[in-house]
């Protein structure tokens, strides 16, 4: 009968502790370079005062703002872990409220695990539920880094390529979805565009891209530098050989010669008619340099 009084009492306190609600309140939503809130209540049910231990988790990801600093940091294999502790005597039937403050890294869906409060006097755990938060990117008309039609549904549309599939016939062919309907009839200048966002998305790529096209004009301007220059030798060479037919020309009409007679000079040293005829035009155009 004892034992079993024993049992009856050890249930009693059972359910009295499990009536401790451990509430954990924080935005569903932020924009990245937001600070997250997060809010602890804790719900004393019991008519005696309890001192409990509160041990937060921060997630990785996270940089702290109020505290800056945490109570206490576990390493866990490579991974090291920031907590925060507190401790709280909460009077009867009365509820203990604190708060923290943390800024996301980067954008991204982030899990804060369940505040875990220790009850000093009894050694009972109480958890609370996780919370997850999305954090969103400040729109930039640019759809980089971890950012997806999730995150950053301004900059990530329905065919960017962000490693988020978004099956459903839309007219837009989303280029993570290999079956998606709206791919199987899309044309080549819709996969060249596709294939461009995906070098776009990598910077690695759009370095190498930004690299070729900066090539590619060097040598452009090498080229078109060097015909100028071949044409202005061409141009100087082109003066020099007509000044020289002038003088043959003149030498010809101080013996006498015709026009006529010195074109057929020409002719027999083998010159064509028609470089002869142009010469003579030449002539006339620059009849100044005579």
């Amino acid at each position: 009968m004892k034992k079993l009084f024993i049992i009856f009492l050890m249930l009693i306190a059972i359910v009295n502790a499990q009536q401790v609600d451990v509430v954990k309140d924080a935005l569903n939503a932020i924009r990245l370079g937001d600070t997250l809130n997060v809010q602890i209540n804790i719900n004393n049910p019991e008519n005696i005062e309890r001192s409990y231990e509160i041990i937060e988790v921060i997630p990785s990801g996270f940089m702290l703002i109020d505290p800056k600093e945490p109570d206490e940091i576990q390493q866990h294999d490579a991974l090291s872990v920031k907590l925060y502790k507190w401790r709280a005597t909460i009077s009867p039937n009365k509820v203990f409220t604190l708060n923290y403050r943390i800024k996301p890294n980067d954008v991204g869906e982030y899990t804060l695990l369940p505040t875990k409060l220790n009850d000093l006097a009894t050694n009972n755990i109480f958890l609370s539920e996780p919370k997850t938060v999305l954090v969103s990117c400040i729109p930039n008309n640019k759809c980089e880094n971890n950012e997806n039609s999730i995150n950053c549904p301004e900059d990530c549309g329905a065919s960017s390529s962000d490693g988020i599939c978004n099956y459903k016939a839309d007219g837009i062919c989303d280029p993570d979805c290999e079956e998606e309907p709206d791919c199987k009839n899309i044309n080549f200048l819709d996969n060249f565009y596709l294939l461009l966002n995906k070098i776009f998305k990598n910077n690695y790529f759009y370095n190498i891209l930004i690299g070729i096209v900066l090539i590619l004009i060097i040598l452009f301007t090498i080229k078109k530098f060097t015909k100028l220059k071949k044409n202005e030798n061409k141009e100087i060479q082109d003066e020099m050989f007509l000044k020289q037919c002038i003088k043959n020309i003149n030498l010809f009409r101080e013996q006498g010669y015709n026009d006529d007679q010195i074109k057929e000079e020409f002719l027999k040293k083998g010159w064509p008619k028609e470089d002869i005829d142009k010469i003579f035009q030449l002539i006339q155009i620059n009849s100044k340099l005579l």
